[in-house]
């Protein structure tokens, strides 16, 4: 098996390898420059798909998963402070009661809820739990969306939304187009004077 410094630079230079990896893809294919690149190409994409697969095998919750992780967590009247970030910027920090799981779950969940819609697959947050004694835990939450899904409820929300605006500018409509106010039913109207004269007159 003859490896040269020659066969090591031309290597090299199609994979953009370092010296010492080239060398060592050289001795695994016996000293053939085409083998050794065709090897560091395979193994090349190898570490990008192990890499993706490693962003994909973090452990990732829904939404709704999320929702049930927490209300547990505070159910356990072990927490004081739950503080949501996302990037180093803060999206919640509220203090925590017992016994009020579902007020603060629908505090911390809709901000989480915008970036999941947002995000492509996945979206990282970072929450702070701070516990009765004073200690902070720290936990990253990969949350995948069901994407889909969390953009079918904000959807549905948005379509529900504009129900209700037209509805009331029906209405609107309904009650401007009868005429003026006079011709409207008189039973949601009233009126009174007063006389200052007549007041006056007393003095």
């Amino acid at each position: 098996m003859d490896i040269t410094l020659e066969k090591v630079d031309k290597v090299k230079e199609r994979t953009g390898v370092s010296y010492s990896e080239a060398k060592e893809a050289l001795e695994i294919s016996n000293g053939s420059v085409l083998d050794a690149i065709i090897f560091l190409e395979e193994k090349s994409k190898n570490n990008a798909n192990n890499n993706e697969n490693m962003e994909y095998n973090k452990k990732t919750e829904t939404i709704d998963e999320l929702r049930v992780w927490l209300k547990d967590l505070i159910n356990k009247g072990n927490v004081t402070r739950i503080k949501v970030s996302k990037d180093g910027k803060k999206l919640v920090d509220v203090p925590v009661n017992a016994g009020i799981a579902a007020g603060v779950i629908a505090i911390v969940i809709p901000p989480i809820l915008a970036f999941v819609v947002v995000a492509a697959v996945v979206t990282q947050v970072t929450i702070e739990i701070t516990k009765a004694d004073g200690s902070v835990e720290v936990v990253n939450k990969y949350i995948s969306a069901a994407v889909n899904e969390a953009k079918d409820k904000a959807s549905d929300f948005a379509d529900k939304v504009k129900e209700k605006v037209q509805d009331v500018n029906i209405d609107s409509i309904k009650m401007h187009g009868k005429g003026n106010a006079k011709e409207e039913d008189d039973s949601n109207t009233f009126t009174y004077t007063v006389n200052f004269d007549d007041e006056d007159d007393k003095k």
